[in-house]
């Protein structure tokens, strides 16, 4: 028996994500089956995307609305009875992919742990609350709290994050850096990562998006950022390579913006132009505390004994950048179709020897259909720069260009190679301990937002990061210095 898939939250967000991974497992063989679970007001939607699947679900549960009223958690005491079936049918083999609301993450997370399941759960980790409010200060605690509750099986739960197996910011960057980092024993002295997601909202939309909400005190940092917020982590903490046994303090200070900023920032001569705008998305409902559009980062990694500094870093996670949203309400169904146009760099640099640079974009495909078709293909270029002689590379700068076609993205091929691990019982290199680290920087960033221009000190002493092993690329190829035929043209 191989086991059981089961997928919570299947509905509008993020179901063309998980029609792939079924796919992937059915394909693969390595489940028996698999059931869907998901809200009954999302019936329509789930069984559309249904469609698309040719091996169709052992089971559907749709949990009545009423049963979510007082808690989105709540869902889990009427699911009870079927997990205890399904568990003693599959012996315990059962896998499940948490895609809920990200409130409800921390509880079904808890329950699975203590059942015994594997999981793997959808960005944010979890998003504590209290008094209906985002708490951040409560993020690092609970996730203690988690690691702690799955103890020696805490390898089996698994977070989706597009960098840990990304083409470009890790099978590229990070490779070319930590061979540099081991051949020359230089350490990560910068690091400057912004990305831009090119997310229009129109001022009365905060206040109705449920998706990727704003008024419940949360913004883009426990969206999409938090991506890029776990490549800069662990780009820091790669200097624990050379300082090992050192305990090291990271400094941040930023700036946040914030919905009520806007109607400043995006001149209505400009919104007017959408079509079929209409007048009464013109005013900010003022009755929330709203979550922030955009944060720049401004980060000092040092150590704390001799309060040497060895890494400054810029970190910029920005909304309010050019998109391709064309028209005005949102459509029925707005995550990554509101028009998102996205835009990274990413520049690692060690010192006065080697830098690792990379623009990744995401770009329309010629042939639109109309206004709404927003399908797009992925850009990426890479380039290293490097003083030759000491380094051992032939050149001192060599570039190259990779292009994604669509619906074989960066993110996805990269969250896909989680989801194949993770279902296989392979190691994923992405595990929720291995996220530590994310969620702390995670915690102090939104301290920053609610607090602009202040100081914030972070205890970063943790391990390196485990990592896939660094492997030669066959466009930059690192050769050994004593053979003379460095960096050698293919």
């Amino acid at each position: 028996m191989k086991g059981h898939l089961i997928i919570i939250g299947f509905g509008p967000v993020s179901g063309y994500k998980y029609t792939r991974f079924i796919k992937l497992a059915v394909e693969g063989e390595y489940i028996d089956g698999y059931t869907i679970i998901d809200k009954e007001s999302k019936k329509d939607v789930v069984m559309n995307r249904l469609e698309s699947v040719s091996i169709q679900p052992l089971d559907i549960i749709f949990i009545p609305d009423v049963f979510l009223q007082d808690s989105i958690s709540d869902g889990i005491g009427w699911l009870n009875d079927y997990f205890l079936k399904t568990s003693c049918k599959y012996k315990g083999l059962l896998k499940v992919v948490i895609a809920t609301e990200a409130q409800a993450h921390e509880e079904y997370l808890k329950y699975c742990i203590k059942m015994g399941f594997d999981t793997l759960c959808t960005k944010p980790l979890i998003l504590p609350m209290k008094d209906g409010l985002f708490a951040p200060e409560k993020l690092v605690e609970k996730v203690h709290e988690l690691i702690e509750l799955a103890g020696e099986n805490a390898h089996r739960h698994s977070l989706i994050c597009l960098g840990r197996h990304h083409e470009i910011y890790d099978k590229k960057i990070r490779n070319y850096i930590m061979f540099m980092m081991n051949r020359l024993r230089v350490p990560i002295t910068s690091i400057h990562l912004k990305t831009a997601s090119g997310v229009w909202n129109l001022p009365y939309e905060y206040s109705l998006r449920e998706d990727h909400p704003y008024k419940f005190g949360y913004g883009m940092l426990m969206h999409g950022s938090y991506h890029y917020i776990d490549i800069f982590a662990r780009f820091l903490l790669m200097n624990k390579n050379l300082f090992p046994n050192k305990d090291m303090l990271l400094e941040i200070t930023g700036f946040s913006t914030f919905p009520s900023d806007q109607n400043i920032r995006i001149p209505n001569s400009v919104t007017s132009r959408l079509t079929d705008y209409i007048t009464d998305f013109e005013h900010l409902e003022e009755n929330y505390v709203y979550g922030e559009n955009d944060v720049v980062m401004v980060c000092s990694l040092k150590l704390k004994e001799t309060n040497q500094v060895i890494c400054l870093g810029t970190l910029s996670l920005e909304q309010t950048t050019p998109g391709m949203r064309s028209w005005g309400p949102f459509p029925e169904v707005p995550y990554n179709i509101n028009g998102r146009l996205h835009c990274t760099d990413l520049d690692v640099r060690l010192a006065t020897v080697f830098s690792a640079n990379a623009n990744v974009v995401k770009t329309p495909i010629g042939a639109r259909v109309n206004k709404q078709d927003l399908r797009g293909k992925n850009i990426g270029h890479v380039t290293v720069r490097s003083n030759a002689d000491i380094a051992g590379t032939q050149e001192f700068f060599r570039e190259e260009k990779i292009v994604k076609p669509y619906g074989k993205s960066f993110s996805y091929c990269s969250e896909s190679e989680i989801f194949l691990r993770w279902i296989k019982g392979e190691k994923t290199y992405s595990d929720i301990a291995s996220h530590l680290p994310t969620i702390t920087l995670l915690e102090g960033l939104s301290k920053a937002v609610k607090n602009n221009g202040e100081k914030i000190k972070i205890e970063f002493n943790f391990d390196f990061p485990e990592w896939p092993e660094v492997v030669n690329d066959d466009e930059f190829t690192f050769q050994d210095i004593e053979t003379n035929n460095f960096f050698g043209e293919k």
